[in-house]
């Protein structure tokens, strides 16, 4: 009997052991400045000024990055912790449409499905209320069409006056924002770039070329 229950104990901390690793692994890793995705088998290069985070094995965010030099706006200078760090980040699913409407999806307010809402999550720029569409444009991505759309989005905060005061100042400043898709077989990739207006443009053009050194080395584990 205890050795049947010493058995079972050792049976379940081998199953935990597992389990725990399964759930600690990530989505691929990083050797030199490479990123390899272990599930959709794609690589691309990460920018020396950005830091990187990976996220989870199955997670749709394969990967997200945030400037490590960054411009601080006059209106935050005493304030800086309320600047929006410019961000990356590359998501990736299944999916039937091809990048222009896939696009057309999330900004429409009439489509509705699971998987736009969890892109909503994360993409933060299509949160706001005061969102401008700037424009489309089209590129190429991996060999593949792809669209890249840039829009502007405005917002509202309230700073403190002082460290020692209650009273706050309201500031009304913009997001830059702007996400390139593209679909590589049965799968579409999107990248959402998002900073403070002012420089939004400078921080696009350090993005773009990691966003297009992204190649494709395999076919995807099914």
């Amino acid at each position: 009997m205890r050795r049947t229950l010493i058995a079972g104990l050792l049976a379940l901390l081998a199953v935990s052991a597992v389990e725990a690793r399964r759930q600690g692994k990530k989505a691929g890793e990083i050797t030199g400045d490479i990123y390899r995705d272990s599930k959709y088998g794609f690589e691309l290069k990460i920018h020396g000024n950005w830091k990187h985070k990976i996220g989870d094995a199955d997670a749709a965010v394969r990967i997200s990055l945030i400037q490590r030099s960054f411009g601080i706006p006059v209106d935050f200078v005493d304030n800086k912790e309320y600047t929006t760090i410019p961000q990356l980040l590359v998501f990736v699913d299944t999916s039937s449409l091809g990048a222009h409407v896939f696009i057309d999806s999330l900004l429409s307010p009439n489509f509705k499905s699971d998987q736009k809402n969890d892109v909503l999550k994360e993409f933060v720029v299509l949160a706001e209320q005061e969102l401008v569409p700037l424009q489309r444009s089209r590129m190429e991505i991996a060999g593949q069409s792809a669209l890249l759309w840039k829009a502007r989005a405005h917002y509202k905060k309230d700073i403190p006056l002082s460290s020692s005061s209650t009273a706050v100042r309201a500031v009304r400043r913009s997001y830059g924002g702007a996400i390139a898709a593209v679909k590589v077989g049965n799968n579409i990739v999107l990248f959402h770039v998002m900073s403070e207006w002012e420089f939004f443009e400078p921080v696009l053009q350090e993005v773009l070329p990691m966003i297009e050194s992204l190649k494709v080395l395999q076919e995807e584990e099914s």
